[in-house]
């Protein structure tokens, strides 16, 4: 048998393969903690680096990207019900413009009010 498949992988080890494996994409660190811990939990350990990247890291993204996915249409959801938000938007979009804030749809809409 070779080392890899009787070596066991280390918690780092396998925290730095999956933050690799992650690093094109935005994940929360909690979430990814949150994954590897309770895969971790299920076996007391990872296994060997081949049972690590054949079977449990691929397990640890797709519950990680599904959590990430969930966590962002909630936190989404929470900030589009926020009327403090919804007003700083507003704000930002139709403040007259002056010598260091730009507006971004005011004098669009100034334009197109004085040409009716």
């Amino acid at each position: 048998m070779a080392w890899y498949e009787e070596q066991e992988i280390s918690f780092e080890d396998a925290r730095k393969s999956v933050k690799n494996s992650l690093k094109n994409e935005k994940m929360s660190h909690w979430i990814l903690e949150q994954c590897l811990q309770d895969e971790y939990k299920k076996y007391n350990s990872f296994g060997s680096y081949r049972g690590f990247y054949t079977f449990a890291e691929p397990s640890i993204l797709k519950v990680a990207r599904r959590k990430n996915k969930i966590a962002r249409n909630k936190a989404l959801q929470t900030l589009k019900r926020a009327t403090p938000f919804e007003i700083w938007i507003n704000h930002i979009l139709y403040r007259p413009t002056s010598n260091e804030q730009k507006s971004l749809r005011y004098e669009e809409l100034k334009a197109n009010f004085e040409s009716q």
